[in-house]
């Protein structure tokens, strides 16, 4: 049969669905560099004590979680 020319085309919905890209977080890079920075400070407050070094260490990624998350909300 032949086609009507005033007739408008088939539309095709779901021949191109674009997706969201995934962003990378920051919390791992902030974590890494808090965690750093409280070993840095833990050692020159506590010396080498390993027990002041851990708290050092535990207090920059508890930051760093922190900073990372806010990061991440203020980049979105």
């Amino acid at each position: 049969m032949p086609q009507s020319k005033k007739r408008k085309p088939h539309q095709h919905p779901h021949d191109y669905i674009p997706h969201k890209k995934k962003r990378k977080s920051a919390v791992p890079v902030a974590m890494g560099f808090c965690m750093i920075l409280g070993l840095g400070i833990a050692w020159f407050a506590a010396g080498p004590s390993i027990p002041g070094l851990l708290a050092g260490i535990a207090g920059g990624a508890i930051v760093g979680w922190v900073a990372g998350k806010q990061m991440d909300k203020a980049f979105k």
